[in-house]
């Protein structure tokens, strides 16, 4: 009768270890699924930022400009569709523009300067799009871009021409 109560309390501790084992590894494993969602997501937001940031430079063509404004708005309307904060806005000389507007403000023989000016995201604090400076966050918490801004000449000279 000893040996039956002491079989079953080395069972029951068998038991117990066992569940915590599986509970430790469905811990590990959630918080590797989490890890592995952060990378991608933050994996994604570069990836998406690259597209843009390959027009970013001192020396802009205005034809470069005209595609940077095509991409621009693809992404705005596939970022208005799937509701995220994917969406850019595209400030012109310092003043808040759409990219449409821009295509038919650049002029054929001059460079722009094209860049996000303010390199930081937008934290915690909710920002409207009507209260959006050039001065604002550049990127969204989430990493994706969230302001380019265009002037025209080069970026010691912007807003004067070339």
């Amino acid at each position: 009768m000893e040996n039956a109560s002491k079989a079953l309390i080395i069972a029951g501790a068998i038991l117990i270890s066992i569940l915590l084992i599986g509970l430790g590894v469905y811990v590990y494993t959630m918080a590797a699924g989490a890890t592995q969602s952060v990378d991608l997501s933050s994996q994604a937001a570069q990836a998406q930022n690259n597209q843009f940031s390959a027009y970013f430079g001192d020396r802009v063509s205005s034809s470069q400009v005209k595609n940077l404004m095509n991409t621009i708005r693809s992404n705005n309307i596939s970022g208005q569709t799937a509701e995220e904060e994917k969406t850019i806005t595209v400030f012109y000389n310092g003043t808040k523009s759409t990219t449409s507007d821009i295509s038919k403000a650049v002029k054929p023989g001059k460079t722009y300067w094209v860049n996000a000016e303010n390199d930081t995201a937008l934290g915690n604090k909710e920002e409207s799009e009507d209260a959006m400076t050039v001065d604002s966050p550049a990127y969204y918490n989430s990493g994706y871009l969230r302001i380019i801004s265009v002037w025209e000449g080069s970026h010691g000279s912007k807003g004067s021409g070339d």
